[in-house]
């Protein structure tokens, strides 16, 4: 799990404008229409992969896409941004380290319809969130070990079992839910996905999501976060 660090003043207050209601839409459909070929182009030799949610990690060979303005970054407010991808079109979707930040069921679920919706038959969709079923077990198992790592990627103000766990949970309030395999596969099972299974760190029988680029380990080597595929039908 990676700490949130706040940005700067200047990038904050440049993020609300672009953010405003009437502003990032316009942000999101010029930039949407500058990559129009490239994503058609990508569509029609079925090579279209999308990398949402994808912050400042870019995939090569992908489209990343993110509401924050890194460069190379296709500017998205998700789910809405997607409505601009045709159904049964992308190859591809993988997600990161994301869907915590929506809220529970509204938006995630939007999220992960608009993600069926336009994936072809046959694609695939790999989701990476926080794992919080760890982190309960540790909790109650009183796993030192387990939050002394934990306390290499929290605030120094996390001391306690608790305040760890909440900040879990919650990051500062950047995360809206917390997920455990049943509970993402209830909401992938509503969106419409009938094969959902559980994945391993950088492990998939669809070689083009073997693409981790981060984990959270406990003390053994396992692994923390959960990791969900869901193929569209």
């Amino acid at each position: 799990m990676t700490p949130y660090i706040k940005p700067p003043l200047h990038k904050r207050i440049f993020r609300r404008i672009v953010l405003l209601e009437y502003v990032f839409p316009v942000v999101e459909w010029i930039a949407f229409l500058i990559q129009k070929k490239d994503i058609a182009r990508r569509q029609a030799d079925d090579s279209l992969k999308l990398h949402l949610g994808c912050g400042p990690h870019l995939l090569p060979g992908w489209i990343n896409g993110d509401m924050e303005l890194y460069p190379g970054v296709l500017p998205q407010k998700l789910p809405r941004g997607l409505k601009y991808f045709a159904s049964d079109s992308v190859r591809c979707i993988y997600c990161s380290h994301f869907v915590e930040h929506l809220d529970y069921p509204g938006d995630a679920l939007a999220f992960l319809q608009e993600c069926r919706r336009i994936l072809r038959p046959g694609g695939a969709l790999r989701i990476i969130v926080p794992g919080i079923e760890p982190i309960l077990r540790a909790y109650v198992a009183d796993n030192q070990v387990f939050f002394k790592l934990q306390a290499e990627m929290h605030p120094a103000d996390c001391t306690t079992k608790l305040e760890h766990l909440m900040y879990a949970l919650q990051q500062e309030g950047q995360h809206k839910y917390g997920y455990d395999y049943e509970t993402m596969a209830k909401l992938l099972g509503r969106a419409g996905f009938k094969k959902v299974y559980p994945g391993e760190y950088n492990t998939s029988p669809v070689e083009d999501l073997r693409i981790e680029y981060r984990v959270a380990r406990d003390e053994t080597g396992a692994q923390i976060d959960l990791c969900v595929e869901a193929i569209k039908t």
